[in-house]
Formats: structure tokens, sequence, C-alpha cells
């Protein structure tokens, strides 16, 4: 999918462009820090079900982006 995103940057809005990378750091960036805190607490619960779902939320940026990039919505 980041291959995709790559692919598709020339067919999107730089502003657009630029907006889903932010967002994509941000998510990057909450998923290294509950790495680090499972690294302390492996067995936590609500670590494992953040780090889930912030990878599922990366996950769901990218697809919709190669969609867009792709001309459909």
């Amino acid at each position: 999918l980041e291959r995709q995103l790559v692919e598709a940057r020339d067919r999107l809005d730089p502003t657009t462009v630029a907006v889903i990378e932010h967002n994509l750091e941000v998510i990057d960036a909450a998923i290294a820090e509950a790495r680090r805190a499972l690294a302390d607490d492996p067995a936590n619960p609500y670590l494992n079900r953040h780090l889930d779902n912030t990878l599922m939320k990366k996950i769901e940026v990218l697809r919709r982006v190669t969609t867009i990039g792709r001309g459909r919505t």
C-alpha cells in the first residue's frame, strides 16, 4: 500500500499529499510509541489493542488514498 501511495502521488493534489503524509507521520509516531511501551510491558492488553488499532488505521488511510489515486471513490 505504501508503494501504491508513492505511485499515486502524481495523480493527487499536492495539498492532499501533504495532509496524508502528515497524518501518516502521526500514525507512525503512535505505532513507534506503542511498540516502545510494549517492549516494557508486553502483556498489557490496552497497549496491544492500541497498537493493533493504530496499525489498522494506517492500513485504512493507505487503502483510501490508493483508491483515490486510482480515480475511484
